[in-house]
């Protein structure tokens, strides 16, 4: 097994060892392995897809002028396929649910293009309608 190193802050230290004792995780190790496939596995499941699709894309950021612009801007850029914004603030953070409906490729350009904007945790889910 290979050996890696990675430099966090001292708060998500304390918040990750907290969570990892809750969860039962017997080492930090464990722990980051059980994160490193999860994160594998969501990134890899959305590689291939292909045609129509409905999605829901979550967003939380600091409230912030400058990432609610560029949000924003990305919302009218991709108006064609966002169906439905609701959104929430909760102290000084901003909470959203994006629906959208679509050719995978667009909804993949737009989930890619939340992604690189600094300060934003996203995820991005299908919908399975039957």
């Amino acid at each position: 097994m290979k050996i890696i190193s990675l430099q966090i802050s001292d708060d998500l230290l304390d918040r990750f060892e907290k969570v990892r004792n809750q969860s039962g995780f017997s080492s930090k190790s464990e722990a980051l392995r059980d994160s490193i496939l999860k994160f594998i596995e969501n990134h890899e499941s959305f590689e291939n897809l292909e045609g129509y699709r409905i999605m829901t894309i979550n967003l939380v950021y600091p409230f912030k002028e400058p990432i609610s612009d560029e949000i924003s801007e990305l919302y009218h850029k991709f108006h064609s396929i966002i169906k439905a914004v609701t959104d929430w603030r909760i102290a000084e953070k901003k909470i959203e649910v994006v629906l959208v409906v679509g050719e995978f490729g667009l909804i993949k350009d737009l989930y890619q293009a939340i992604v690189k904007i600094k300060d934003v945790i996203s995820s991005i889910h299908e919908v399975i309608i039957d």
